[in-house]
């Protein structure tokens, strides 16, 4: 099993807007230390999300760095709202990668509402980095 060589997590109940379909970051890790040549990261995400009006689906994603236009690790995959719209629901994500040569890193979650015609609002979300 490999050993655990950074950790790092975030955590936040400050309400942030999802306006309409826009992929939108929800939280950000603190910066990682990358101690090795070659590692693994691997991220775990949640958020709790109340919908906007006319939402059928939410997308997660999990970027390295803290933009929406930074790169995307693993899928980014509608997945259908399981109650109406304008309710709350929790999603969460888990991704891994290889990183080669990098000092440090730094992850985000990112959320998109699909078919939107009203503001979404997350809740709470928590996210967890692990450098192995």
């Amino acid at each position: 099993m490999p050993d655990i060589s950074d950790a790092r997590e975030n955590f936040s109940t400050v309400n942030v807007t999802l306006t309409t379909t826009s992929e939108t970051v929800i939280i950000s890790s603190g910066v990682a230390t990358v101690t090795r040549p070659v590692v693994r990261a691997l991220v775990l995400a949640f958020a709790q999300l109340t919908t906007g009006a006319g939402t059928t689906g939410v997308t997660k994603r999990i970027r390295r760095g803290t933009l929406t236009t930074d790169t995307l690790i693993g899928e980014a995959n509608d997945e259908p709202v399981k109650a109406v719209a304008g309710s709350t629901e929790e999603f969460y994500i888990m991704v891994a990668e290889t990183l080669t040569d990098l000092v440090e890193v730094q992850y985000s979650l990112t959320l998109s509402q699909t078919a939107a015609t009203g503001n979404g609002t997350a809740l709470q979300a928590g996210i967890l980095v692990l450098i192995l």
